[in-house]
């Protein structure tokens, strides 16, 4: 099983699956977060980070250039 990265899909894409039933362990294991995000788990909703996590806002390493969490 490939692991995507979650800015990659389309804004389409991303919000289908915030509305699916997909358990979260199961989204975790399928979709991973950016390279050059070191944000603890950054992927996990309302802890994460809401920038990565709002479907189609965040698509490359430049939204992110002010953010200190970034590699």
């Amino acid at each position: 099983m490939a692991v995507k990265y979650w800015h990659e899909l389309n804004q389409g894409a991303q919000k289908a699956l915030q509305h699916s039933t997909m358990k979260y362990g199961r989204f975790l294991k399928l979709y991973k977060q950016p390279d050059w995000c070191k944000y603890p788990d950054a992927l996990a909703g309302g802890m994460g980070c809401w920038s990565l996590i709002i479907p189609g806002r965040i698509r490359g390493p430049e939204f992110c250039h002010d953010c200190e969490l970034k590699k």
